[in-house]
């Protein structure tokens, strides 16, 4: 089994059933933190037509971005159906138009369609990060700009021993409260451990010939953005 094939067997064994709680889970976890993530990857989207929301789930930034641009086009990709049903049925509560759901691994994604801006929230760890770039390249409008967010491991000694800690201590709480994410929540920093997305998104977005490319550390090094622009 491939790499790739491997980190989508993983996704789809451990998220499959999580899709009713994620809004809590992911809210409750990072407490409340993770809107302020949001709120910095909104910060980072200039007017735009036409945006592409790659591993969207249930659609929090989805719809977060739709909030501040209503005349915006948006497309969430996600490669959970039951992700993408609770997003969808967010939608038809909202009645909320020029938004649309497709069920793809995101490195598959390919659409006829020029995105403005390309977004993910949690994606890279999972990624063929050099075929996703390549994908994401071809589907940019020029001065397109992606906006990548994920977790990451401090690299400071005590930081390190804080991201354990967290861990040590939500793993038996959260597989008491939400049984469901037990898998989740063990395997979780492994995946983050283990992950150099960022090097390899930057290495890949340099071959793709982006330009201006930053990387933001947020919270505590628990997270970080990276963006850049298509040359």
């Amino acid at each position: 089994m491939t790499e790739l094939a491997e980190k989508r067997h993983w996704i789809k064994n451990f998220f499959s059933e999580t899709g009713s709680t994620y809004d809590e889970v992911v809210n409750r976890f990072t407490f409340g933190i993770d809107r302020l993530w949001k709120k910095k990857i909104l910060s980072k989207i200039p007017p735009c037509e036409k945006v592409l929301d790659l591993a969207c789930g249930t659609g929090i930034l989805t719809f977060a971005i739709k909030n501040k641009y209503p005349e915006c086009e948006i497309t969430g990709v996600d490669i959970s159906e039951g992700y993408l049903s609770v997003a969808r049925e967010k939608a038809l509560q909202l009645a909320t138009k020029d938004l649309f759901f497709i069920h793809c691994p995101a490195e598959d994604y390919s659409s006829d369609k020029y995105f403005d801006v390309v977004t993910t929230s949690y994606l890279p760890k999972y990624a063929d990060i050099p075929r996703l770039m390549h994908n994401v390249g071809n589907m940019l409008a020029p001065n397109g700009r992606v906006i990548f967010h994920d977790f990451t491991y401090p690299s400071s000694k005590f930081l390190q021993l804080t991201f354990e800690t967290y861990f040590k201590c939500a793993q038996p709480i959260g597989a008491f409260y939400y049984p469901e994410w037990k898998d989740v929540l063990s395997e979780l920093p492994r995946v983050i451990q283990k992950s150099q997305w960022i090097s390899e998104l930057s290495t890949a977005m340099n071959n793709e010939g982006f330009k201006n490319i930053t990387v933001e550390s947020l919270t505590l090094q628990g997270a970080a953005i990276v963006s850049g622009e298509k040359e």
